[in-house]
């Protein structure tokens, strides 16, 4: 995958939001000031080249969607924060949350059930 600029997650985010849409559509749901339309269009071409769009064309409307999920870019921009700003270390990443008391007792006691579960789950 390759990295996106601000605008381009926004847009991208709305792609996901929409489905499936027109750079109109996509236009529609972002939040003002909204950019110009050709703004919106450029970038939505652009990532169309780094490949996270594709689109169909219907007369002369091109009608885009997302080929990389959420999921898929979240786990990116998660591995890259983590290679990034704690030298490629998990420990270091949640225990920094942990530390500055960022995590509540709720999402720790949810975090050991998933980390356990997997534990039992890799053992067997």
């Amino acid at each position: 995958m390759k990295e996106l600029t601000k605008a381009q997650e926004e847009i991208l985010n709305a792609i996901w939001k929409i489905k499936k849409g027109a750079a109109s559509d996509v236009l529609n749901i972002l939040p003002n000031p909204k950019p110009a339309y050709n703004t919106v269009s450029t970038v939505i071409k652009v990532l169309e080249k780094k490949g996270y769009v594709t689109h169909n064309t219907y007369g002369k409307t091109n009608v885009y969607q997302a080929i990389v999920s959420k999921q898929e870019y979240a786990q990116y921009q998660i591995k890259q924060t983590l290679k990034g700003l704690f030298n490629g270390s998990l420990n270091q990443m949640v225990s920094s949350f942990v530390k500055n008391k960022d995590i509540s007792l709720n999402e720790l006691e949810e975090l050991k059930a998933i980390i356990e579960e997997e534990i039992k789950n890799q053992k067997e």
